[in-house]
C-alpha cells in the first residue's frame, strides 16, 4: 500500500495562502475552508516535493514561480457544471429569447458563458440556439465561453464526455450534436465540428484591469460564480460584465445567487433571469 504524505497548514499560512487567491482570483476563502486548502494545494506540494505549505506559498511568489502561478489558481478554482444544468434558464432560451429573435429578424446572436469550466454550459447554450434559430433560421450563433481555470478550458475545447455526463442531453440533441465513440472510445460523446465551430474557448480573469472582448452580447450566463466573491468584488466584477451587455439583453445568474443591491441598469424578470434597461 502506498502511503500518502499528509501535510500541517498553520495558521500563518492559511492566511497567506487565502490572501494570494483573493489577490490572483479574487477568491475570498472563510475560516472554514481550511480543510480545503490543504486537500487542494497538498497535490501541488506532493507534485513538487516540498515539505510545507509555506515552502510552496514562497515558492509560488518567486520569480522561479511563476509558471506555478497558473496551477496555483487552477487547484482552488471550483468547477462543478452539467449539460442543462438548471434547464429553466434554457427554457427561457427557447420560449422566450429565440421567438423574440425571429421577431426582431435578427441575422446573428452572441452569448457570453462567463465562468464556463468544463465546457457543458456553453455547449448547452450552443446546442439550443442551433436547434432553434441556425438550423431553421439560418441565424448565426456565437458563443464565447470563458474560465480562469487553464485545466478545465483544455477538456471543454476537446469536448469529449462520458456516458454519465451527457445524460441529461435530450437524445435527439444528443444524435445531432456528438459523435458516439466505438471500440476504445466506447462511453465516450463527442461534440461534433458543427456545434464546435460556434464556440470560442478563451482565459479571462474577472479581476483582470481589462477583459479581451471588444463586442457587446445579447445573453450574458454568470452562474454560480459570484458566490466566491466577496460583496465588493461581486459588485465591481458584475457591473463590468453588465457593461458588455446589449440594451433589452439578458443576464443570467445561478439559483443561490441574487443581484439585488448589486448592479444598477438590470430588472429582474423571473427566477435568476434579468434583462437590461
Amino acid at each position: 500500500m502506498i502511503e500518502i504524505k499528509k501535510f500541517t497548514l498553520t495558521e500563518e499560512e492559511f492566511n497567506k495562502l487565502r490572501r494570494l487567491v483573493f489577490d490572483s482570483a479574487g477568491i475570498s476563502l472563510s475560516d472554514t475552508k481550511r480543510e480545503l486548502v490543504i486537500s487542494r494545494f497538498s497535490r501541488r506540494l506532493r507534485a513538487l516535493n516540498l515539505s510545507t505549505f509555506g515552502e510552496y506559498y514562497n515558492f509560488v511568489i518567486s520569480p522561479d514561480g511563476q509558471s506555478e502561478m497558473q496551477n496555483f489558481v487552477n487547484s482552488i478554482t471550483t468547477n462543478k457544471t452539467d449539460f442543462f444544468r438548471e434547464p429553466h434558464h434554457f427554457d427561457y432560451l427557447r420560449d422566450h429569447f429565440a421567438p423574440e429573435c425571429l421577431k426582431l429578424g435578427r441575422r446573428e446572436v452572441r452569448v457570453w458563458s462567463a465562468g464556463c469550466s468544463t465546457g457543458e454550459e456553453a455547449y448547452t447554450i450552443a446546442m439550443v440556439l442551433h436547434h432553434y434559430l441556425t438550423e431553421p433560421h439560418g441565424i448565426r450563433v456565437k458563443v464565447l465561453a470563458t474560465d480562469i481555470d487553464t485545466s478545465v478550458l483544455d477538456t471543454a475545447r476537446n469536448g469529449i464526455y462520458d456516458e454519465r455526463q451527457v445524460r441529461p442531453i435530450p437524445p435527439e440533441m444528443l444524435r445531432r450534436y456528438f459523435l458516439r465513440g466505438k471500440d476504445e472510445s466506447s462511453g465516450l460523446y463527442k461534440i461534433k465540428d458543427i456545434l464546435k465551430e460556434l464556440v470560442t474557448f478563451r482565459q479571462i480573469n474577472f479581476i483582470s484591469e481589462n477583459y479581451p472582448i471588444s463586442v457587446l452580447f445579447d445573453v450574458i450566463f454568470c452562474r454560480n460564480v459570484i458566490i466566491y466573491f466577496n460583496n465588493d468584488t461581486k459588485r465591481r466584477v458584475l457591473n463590468r460584465l453588465s457593461g458588455y451587455l446589449t440594451r433589452g439583453g439578458y443576464f443570467v445568474i445561478g439559483h443561490s445567487e441574487t443581484l439585488f443591491d448589486m448592479v444598477d441598469g438590470l430588472t429582474y424578470l423571473k427566477n435568476t433571469i434579468y434583462r437590461k434597461d
